[in-house]
């Protein structure tokens, strides 16, 4: 089945302004002592519901930011993804994955044997100091307006 979303359009949405979809709230959900996850349909500014994009994420502990994870999908594909890797990862000589964080970054269309079916690019200035400041970086990276600011005030 042929994925329904090009290339350039996947790049446009990711980049576009997103918000809550209408009739949910952005809310974190602990699990467990120590861990937390998120899981928001969102819906594009000029669009409507005509797209399907959703933004997840989590960590199995709240006090160590290497461990947060966030994850856009887009027609149930995941498109662009944030997590960190202490050390890289090599294969046959080549970076895989940087050591930091990175941002994932999938095209469903290419082929898995194609290089620009995932990559990952590093994030140099992306340095979380919390969960809270983890997804108002990945929402900012990825144009979401998460409307939860007047909930914590």
């Amino acid at each position: 089945m042929k994925y329904p979303y090009p290339s350039q359009r996947i790049n446009e949405i990711v980049s576009a302004p997103k918000c809550v979809r209408e009739g949910e709230t952005f809310e974190v959900k602990t699990k467990g002592e120590r861990g937390a996850s998120f899981d928001v349909n969102l819906t594009l500014f000029d669009e409507g519901p005509f797209s399907d994009p959703r933004y997840l994420g989590g960590t199995y502990d709240l006090k160590r930011p290497d461990a947060y994870r966030a994850t856009f999908l887009l027609g149930s594909q995941k498109v662009r993804g944030v997590d960190f890797h202490a050390v890289g990862q090599r294969q046959w000589y080549k970076q895989r994955i940087p050591p930091g964080w990175h941002q994932d970054i999938r095209d469903p269309n290419l082929p898995t044997t194609d290089e620009r079916h995932h990559r990952r690019v590093p994030l140099t200035d992306f340095a979380p100091v919390d969960f809270h400041d983890f997804i108002g970086q990945t929402a900012a990276l990825w144009s979401i307006d998460l409307a939860w600011e007047e909930s914590l005030l």
